[in-house]
């Protein structure tokens, strides 16, 4: 279950970034909080233009680390919080998921899926 917290968090504009691992190197790529969508079944989905080296990554190893963060939701100590999201990714290119994607973003190419296992609240 995705926290409350968390959805308020995606709704308020902010740069989320995901992390990848694969070839001994970690890889860090950006997104915008705004072009996710969370799924009914609690799935997030956004957005690839370009990402080929994170795309590459989660075909060698899908498990993911994301971020997402909001200066406009109260966190633990005052204005602003965000989360870390442990997960797995995959790159999804045809279906309905990418057709509902494309129609507010034309440029996409593929669409990123992330299943949570996690969520922490860090700030």
């Amino acid at each position: 279950m995705i926290p409350e917290k968390l959805v308020e968090v995606i709704k308020h504009e902010g740069v989320a970034t995901i992390g990848t691992y694969a070839d001994e190197k970690i890889h860090l790529s950006n997104t915008w909080n705004s072009y996710i969508v969370i799924t009914e079944n609690g799935k997030l989905l956004y957005p690839a233009g370009g990402m080929n080296v994170t795309e590459s990554n989660i075909e060698k190893n899908n498990k993911v680390q994301m971020t997402v963060g909001s200066r406009e939701v109260e966190g633990f100590h005052g204005p602003g919080t965000g989360f870390r999201i442990n997960g797995t990714a995959a790159f999804i290119k045809s279906g309905p998921d990418l057709e509902k994607i494309k129609q507010k973003y034309p440029w996409a190419r593929a669409v990123v899926e992330i299943s949570i296992e996690s969520a922490t609240q860090t700030l």
